[in-house]
C-alpha cells in the first residue's frame, strides 16, 4: 500500500517535470510532448516526422490509431541512447529523438504500432508472464509486418521485421533473461 502510493506520487512528479520541459502538441488525437536538445533536428522538425508517421497509422491500419488514443497517455519523444522506442510503466509510448529524426516515417509509424501492441496487451494494468514476452514481441513484429505491407515504401520495415521473426525467442526477447521460455506450438494445431 504505502509502495504504491510512492510509486504513484514519483509518477506524478515525474510527469510534472515532462510537462514543464517539453513542448506539446495533440496529432490525430494523441497527446504529443517533445523533450529536444535539438542535436538530431528542431522541434518542429520531430513533430512533422511524428505527423507524418501518424498520417500513415490513420491511413492504412486506422483502426491501430483508435486503439492508441485509448491506450497511450502520450507519445513522448526524448533522448533515449540504445533504444528507438518503448512502451513505459507511465503508459508513454517512448520514443527517441535520433530514432524519429534520422529515420522514415514508416520506420517511426511501425514502432509506434509495434508499441501500440504493448500497450494494448497491458490495457487495464495487466502484465504479461516473462515466459511469454517472446510470444508478445512476436506479435509486435507481426504488426509491423502488415504495416509495412501496406504502406508506401515499407520494405525496409518489413524486411527488418521478418529477420527479427525469424530469430529465436531469446534474441527476439533479450530483456526476458536466462530463463525458459515456454515452447511454440507447430503450426496446423497439433503438438509435438
Amino acid at each position: 500500500m504505502i509502495r504504491r502510493l510512492i510509486d504513484a506520487a514519483e509518477a506524478r512528479a515525474h510527469e510534472a517535470v515532462l510537462r514543464a520541459a517539453s513542448e506539446r502538441r495533440r496529432i490525430h488525437g494523441i497527446g504529443v510532448w517533445i523533450v529536444n536538445d535539438g542535436e538530431f533536428a528542431s522541434t518542429d522538425a520531430l513533430f512533422g516526422k511524428i505527423e507524418d508517421a501518424l498520417d500513415l497509422v490513420a491511413r492504412y491500419t486506422p483502426w491501430r490509431l483508435g486503439g492508441m488514443r485509448r491506450d497511450f497517455a502520450r507519445i513522448l519523444l526524448v533522448r533515449q541512447e540504445g533504444v528507438r522506442a518503448m512502451f513505459d510503466a507511465a503508459r508513454n509510448c517512448s520514443l527517441d529523438t535520433y530514432f524519429v529524426a534520422k529515420f522514415t516515417a514508416e520506420q517511426v509509424g511501425s514502432s509506434i504500432v509495434h508499441e501500440g501492441v504493448h500497450a494494448r496487451l497491458r490495457r487495464g494494468g495487466r502484465t504479461v508472464p516473462r515466459d511469454l514476452i517472446a510470444w508478445e514481441e512476436r506479435l509486435c513484429r507481426k504488426a509491423e509486418v502488415a504495416f509495412g505491407l501496406r504502406v508506401p515504401d515499407g520494405a525496409a520495415v518489413v524486411e527488418r521485421a521478418r529477420i527479427a521473426l525469424a530469430g529465436s525467442d531469446t534474441d527476439l526477447a533479450p530483456l526476458a533473461g536466462n530463463i525458459r521460455l515456454r515452447t511454440r506450438r507447430p503450426r496446423g494445431g497439433g503438438f509435438a
